[in-house]
This record gives C-alpha cells, sequence and structure tokens, in this order.
C-alpha cells in the first residue's frame, strides 16, 4: 500500500519524564495540531496530580482528547482504546487537525496497526467442558499452563508459568476460535493505519532516575497527598479492599503513587515511617516503569514498524532542548507534513546510536510478520522442494521444518532428484562411449 495516501499522524513516546507532553504542546501550536492522549491513567477524572496530567495553564490552549473523562469506577482496555481513539482520529483529520498521539502506555499504540484478527472473542464456541475448566483454575497458573502447552506449546513457551494473565488470554483464545494463537498471531496484517512518524524523546538513564525522583517529591509538593486520600475514601467507599489483590490489577488501582501507600493509610496515617517507605517505593517502582517503557519501545515497537519514521530526540540535557529537541522535531516534522524525504535525518544522535541496531533493522526488512521474531519462529527453506512457482518451499518454525524433512512429499523428492542424478550421470556416459 502506498503510504502517501494515508493520512499523517504524529506519535511521540519515550519514558516517564523526558517531556513527551511538552513536545506534543510545541508541534501542535506550530502545525495546527491536537493532542490525544495514551496514557491508560489519564482517562479518570479527578486524579490529576499522581497520573501526571499536564497542567491546564501549561498546555497553551491546545485541545487534549481521551483525558479526564473516565469515572474511577470503570475499567478500560485496549479495544475501548482503538475504537476511540481511531474515531478522535477521524474527526480531527476531518476538521483539517493534525493528530499528534502522546502518553506512556505504549501497548495502545497497537490501535494504529491493521489486524486481521478483532481483539475481543466470542465465548458461543466454548465447550462445557472448558468453561469449568477456566472457572476452577482461574487461579491455577500451573494448570492452566499445562493446558497451554498441550493446545499450542509455541505461545506457551513464551510465557513464563506464572504468568496468568497472558496464559488465561491465550486460552480464551484457543477456546473462542479453536485455532492455535500462535498461528492467529501470524496470520495477522502488519501494518499501519495511517502514516506515522514516531518521536521518540528519550533521557540518559542516570539523567532520568534523579528526574524521576525529583519528580515524585514535586507531586508531593503540588498536592498529591490529598489525591491519594481522596482515592483512599474510593477505595473503601467501592469495597475495593474485598478481593483486593484482583480488584487492583486493572482501573485506576494500578497507578503508581497509591498503592505504595495502603500501609500508612490502613495505620490511621500514623507512623510517618510508613509514609517515607511508601513514596521510596514510589520512586523505585516509577524508575522500573521508565525502564519497561524503553524495552516495549525496543522490543515490540521497533519490530512492529521495522524502525522505520522513527527519531530519537536526545533529552538528557533541558539546557539544551530548544536545540535537540523541538527544533530538530519541528524539522523533520515539517518534512514530513510536506512529503520531502525525511531519510535525510539521522534517526538517532551520534552519542545515542546504540538504542537502534542498524544491523537487527537489517535484517527486519526480510521478516514478513515481526510476530516470528516474537514467538522465536525462523523461516526455513528447503531447497530440494518447489511451491507452484517453481520456487523454494519457506516453512515457519523449526518443528513444522522438521515435520516437512520427516513427510512422504520431501522423501519422494529426494528419491526423484536422486533418480534423476543417477539417469544423468548414466547419459553422460554413454555420450563418451
Amino acid at each position: 500500500m502506498n503510504t502517501s495516501k494515508k493520512d499523517k499522524i504524529v506519535v511521540i513516546l519515550g519514558s516517564t519524564a523526558t517531556g513527551k507532553s511538552d513536545l506534543s504542546i510545541q508541534l501542535a501550536t506550530r502545525f495546527n495540531g491536537e493532542i490525544i492522549n495514551s496514557d491508560s491513567m489519564q482517562l479518570y477524572k479527578n486524579v490529576d496530580i499522581v497520573t501526571n496530567k499536564h497542567p491546564i495553564d501549561e498546555r497553551k490552549g491546545v485541545p487534549h482528547h481521551l483525558m479526564d473523562f473516565l469515572p474511577l469506577t470503570d475499567s478500560y482496555n485496549l479495544s475501548l482504546f482503538e475504537k476511540d481513539c481511531n474515531q478522535k482520529i477521524k474527526d480531527l483529520l476531518q476538521n483539517r487537525k493534525l493528530p499528534i498521539i502522546v502518553g506512556g502506555t505504549h501497548y495502545y499504540l497497537q490501535a494504529l496497526f491493521n489486524k486481521t484478527i478483532p481483539e475481543e472473542y466470542s465465548r458461543d464456541l466454548w465447550t462445557e467442558e472448558e468453561r469449568n475448566f477456566l472457572k476452577e483454575n482461574q487461579n491455577n497458573s500451573h494448570v492452566l499452563h499445562e493446558e497451554l502447552k498441550r493446545v499450542d506449546p509455541v505461545i506457551a513457551s513464551k510465557w513464563h508459568p506464572n504468568d496468568i494473565t497472558k496464559i488465561y488470554n491465550m486460552l480464551k483464545i484457543y477456546y473462542s476460535t479453536k485455532k492455535k494463537p500462535s498461528e492467529i498471531y501470524l496470520s495477522q496484517e502488519f501494518s499501519m493505519k495511517y502514516d506515522v512518524l514516531f518521536l521518540w524523546v528519550y533521557s540518559k538513564p542516570e539523567i532520568l532516575n534523579k528526574r524521576l525522583d525529583d519528580r515524585v517529591d514535586k507531586m508531593f509538593e503540588r498536592g498529591a497527598l490529598d489525591e491519594i486520600n481522596f482515592l483512599y475514601e474510593k477505595f473503601k467507599e467501592y469495597n475495593i479492599c474485598e478481593n483486593r489483590e484482583e480488584k487492583m490489577k486493572s482501573g485506576i488501582w494500578q497507578v503508581i503513587g497509591f498503592k505504595e501507600f495502603l500501609p500508612w493509610l490502613e495505620d490511621g496515617c500514623k507512623d510517618p515511617e510508613k509514609f517515607e517507605e511508601g513514596k521510596e517505593i514510589m520512586k523505585i517502582k516509577t524508575r522500573q516503569y521508565a525502564k519497561s517503557q524503553i524495552k516495549w519501545i525496543k522490543k515490540t515497537l521497533i519490530p512492529d514498524i521495522k524502525g522505520k519514521s522513527l527519531f530519537v530526540l536526545d533529552a538528557s540535557d533541558l539546557g539544551k532542548w530548544s536545540d535537540v529537541v523541538e527544533n530538530r522535531a519541528v524539522e523533520i516534522t515539517r518534512s514530513f507534513l510536506n512529503d520531502l524525504d525525511i531519510n535525510k535525518f539521522e534517526q538517532t544522535p551520534e552519542e545515542l546510536s546504540d538504542l537502534l541496531d542498524k544491523k537487527k533493522l537489517q535484517k527486519l526488512q526480510n521478516i514478513n510478520n515481526p510476530i516470528q521474531l516474537k514467538l522465536n519462529i525462523s523461516q526455513f527453506i528447503c531447497d530440494k522442494c518447489k511451491d507452484k512457482q517453481g520456487n523454494p518451499i519457506v516453512i515457519i518454525g523449526k518443528d513444522k521444518f522438521k515435520e516437512h524433512l520427516n513427510s512422504n512429499k520431501h522423501k519422494h523428492t529426494l528419491q526423484y532428484i536422486a533418480k534423476k542424478r543417477k539417469y544423468e550421470e548414466w547419459k553422460k556416459q554413454q555420450e563418451g562411449k
């Protein structure tokens, strides 16, 4: 598909506290854009500081969508975001506005890809036995993992036996479709719905960690404690304490900056040591979250887009922001919107060149579906057997290739080749007489 015919959008990504929101507003004011939030916690109403929403007085009048609209009682997921985000993109484009997507929940960026399978599955095909099995074992990761190994050993090998949520979801896919999840994922179309420019705002870890710790301290100076107390009142009102472990895996209760203070809150807010301990844990988890965001970009996004149309902006030194972040982003974005060649820009500053492994990127160009890499499924070529076009047969997966080598078709082909070679040798001998 010709990407020039696709509508253009900009995505700003990167770990928390790198300045993504600042850049999004700078680009929006220059290029007639509006912001679409892709941070799962900033969807919620009444919790602005703990979720790190950009202050309204610093937004320069730029509209922010999919932000501050969700009640604390509601949950949200990728399917809902996909629907809401794509509708908002459509609305903005119709109004000749540039959609700029920014946020820390990078998983939500999957909404920008074309898919050949739905995110949700019908349970109509579930047997009574399968329903009972999932109900009885929903908290037994070992039993669920053994079942997943039985139905799809490839996908089972990719998840830790204790990763119960992913294992459970894989079984739901299998029961709903009667197809192996690994095969379904391999059948997905991997192309973008839009012509997307990815701007990765990056800060060196040693600098970012200090910035993250300082931001937590500033959050409390701005009134984070009031929000924590507010959340605790709602926590009691909604009876979240019942089946706490399960309920705090979804919704606003996942936010970094609440559950860390529960020991202090439930002790009547009396022990200052428990409060300081909660604050320290909050800093640790924030640093861990920042690392996970970088990992997702490297392990998931870059393979999915084959490293194309992605540019790194070095936000390590905020004193150089105008030159190395804002101006560079503006130049790249202007060329992108005017259909000029963006490949003239270096994807990374020289000092951050290790963020994009060019050798790995080159290999990605020959991969049809990046899921192959995630499932560690390699392409194998049998140069003896040919397809209908006379090309060597390509087989996905080591196990499938072994099956092919042991198949009658492959054995017959080898026999035919051997007989043909012997005949040609005999014929050559006859011609020499």
